[in-house]
């Protein structure tokens, strides 16, 4: 009896161990993602409900917060650039990224050779590479300007003019993240067999139609998972505007990014911009799910029609 009880404490102390072991790996990740992430959004959430200046005890407001930041003229401003830049920062990341994609996913001599300088931009700090163009388009000593005058065209006024202003921070942010989205799209590429392009050639298909038929329904999912990426960096990007016009000029480049540092670092009302954040949050879960919910129908909704 006692023999048989030994093993059952044993064999039930096995058990737990080895559920149990599992989770003792991972805690560690898990005190950090508690720590650093999971905390400081619950107490942005608690202060953005409480007037909360640099000095001064928290006093409840319940949502003023929320209705100052709705009826303030700058958050229009900067939650319609904020859409702006997401929007058009996507379509040519996203867009770019599958063009090379596809011009380099086949074998050639030099293949190797041009991925290395695609991934370039991706490999240099993003703040870098915004102060280097940023003296590159400086009107008096820029060489960019400098070649444009030489040929003979107007110098491009980034500083001044607001249409060159947003060229310059779509064609900045599109050169240093389109890396990303070219890397996620070309690993499902090159991951197709290729006995389905033989077949559709030998039924006499152009390029255009393999690619039609075959390559884009099979890269949609990475596709769309380089979309999700793209516009969860862009919609929360900060340092792109922030070095290049610090939101000008007159605040008509104005983000939701920077006007919640703008509002929490430069006025000190963190409770107003713990708002911001909220939103900002809000909206990023609402457009990545939206795209979750459209890619996995896409992925297995076929799947259980076929069945």
């Amino acid at each position: 009896m006692s023999g048989r009880f030994t093993y059952d404490w044993n064999s039930r102390l096995t058990r737990l161990w080895r559920s149990g072991f599992p989770n003792l790996l991972i805690l560690p990740a898990t005190l950090f993602l508690v720590l650093f992430i999971l905390l400081p959004a619950i107490r942005t959430l608690i202060m953005s409900f409480h007037e909360v200046t640099h000095g001064l005890d928290d006093v409840f407001v319940g949502f003023d917060n929320y209705v100052r930041m709705v009826r303030h003229r700058a958050f229009t401003t900067a939650f319609w650039n904020t859409m702006f830049f997401t929007l058009t920062t996507v379509l040519g990341e996203v867009g770019i990224g599958l063009v090379v994609a596809v011009l380099l996913s086949t074998r050639f001599r030099a293949q190797r050779l041009l991925i290395s300088l695609v991934m370039v931009p991706y490999a240099v700090s993003e703040v870098v590479a915004i102060i280097i163009w940023r003296y590159m388009f400086e009107p008096r000593v820029g060489i960019i300007n400098f070649m444009l005058t030489s040929l003979g065209f107007e110098q491009i006024q980034w500083a001044t003019q607001i249409n060159q202003t947003w060229m310059l921070i779509i064609i900045l942010r599109v050169w240093v993240q389109y890396p990303f989205s070219f890397l996620i799209i070309y690993s499902s590429l090159i991951g197709i067999p290729k006995d389905l392009y033989e077949s559709a050639f030998i039924d006499g298909a152009t390029n255009w139609q393999a690619f039609h038929r075959i390559s884009l329904p099979l890269i949609v999912p990475a596709i769309n998972v380089a979309s999700i990426f793209a516009f969860m960096f862009a919609f929360r990007n900060f340092a792109t505007v922030w070095i290049l016009t610090r939101g000008g000029p007159m605040g008509q480049t104005e983000l939701l990014s920077t006007m919640l540092y703008r509002q929490s670092f430069r006025h000190w009302r963190f409770g107003f911009a713990s708002a911001i954040a909220v939103v900002m949050t809000l909206l990023t879960f609402a457009i990545a799910a939206y795209y979750m919910r459209g890619m996995f129908h896409s992925m297995f909704g076929q799947r259980k029609e076929g069945v």
